[in-house]
């Protein structure tokens, strides 16, 4: 009924009571009803009072009667701002909340960073890394006797060890340690 009276204020001054009969009018609120239908009334009022005054969102001849699907579309652009405002209310009201950190969860939280810390401070200081070309070699020289011993201790049968009597042979021709 709302819907009607307000289709039936934005056709007055267009082609309404201009040699039409009240069944033809009917006819004619009756489409604009219909696609305007699901709409929220407050939408259709909006869509209904900018075409009154001639500033509507979307393009339309002001010498014609916008068509129910022109209407239509006018009052669904008017819903845009109002769904971004609702999406930004409900963005805000599905918001995570959480409880702010008492001081002795705070307090445990740093006591835990701070053996975290210490941890880590050990581990830096206990690794020792080779910085001068002779260090690097040497260790690399160590990692090598270390893995031949390995593959010597566990070497059984005449492959391993010919390779091996093969590595001690090179060895010896160039010159032994590096």
């Amino acid at each position: 009924m709302a819907v009607d009276a307000i289709v039936t204020r934005v056709l007055l001054g267009f082609e309404q009571g201009r040699g039409r009969d009240d069944e033809e009018n009917d006819k004619l609120i009756a489409e604009y009803i219909s696609a305007v239908k699901g709409l929220p009334l407050a939408a259709i009022h909006t869509a209904a009072e900018r075409f009154r005054s001639g500033d509507t969102r979307l393009p339309w001849s002001k010498r014609f009667r916008p068509s129910p699907a022109e209407f239509a579309a006018e009052a669904r652009e008017g819903l845009i701002p109002l769904r971004t405002q609702l999406l930004h209310i409900r963005r805000v009201l599905d918001a995570e909340i959480y409880d702010v950190p008492t001081a002795e969860q705070r307090a445990e939280v740093a006591k835990a960073a701070e053996a975290h810390l210490q941890r880590m401070r050990q581990a830096d200081s206990n690794r020792h890394r080779a910085e001068t070309p002779a260090e690097i070699a040497r260790a690399q020289r160590a990692k090598l006797d270390e893995d031949i011993a390995r593959l010597r201790a566990t070497g059984h049968g005449p492959d391993i060890g010919r390779l091996m009597a093969r590595l001690d042979q090179r060895q010896g021709q160039t010159g032994g340690a590096s």
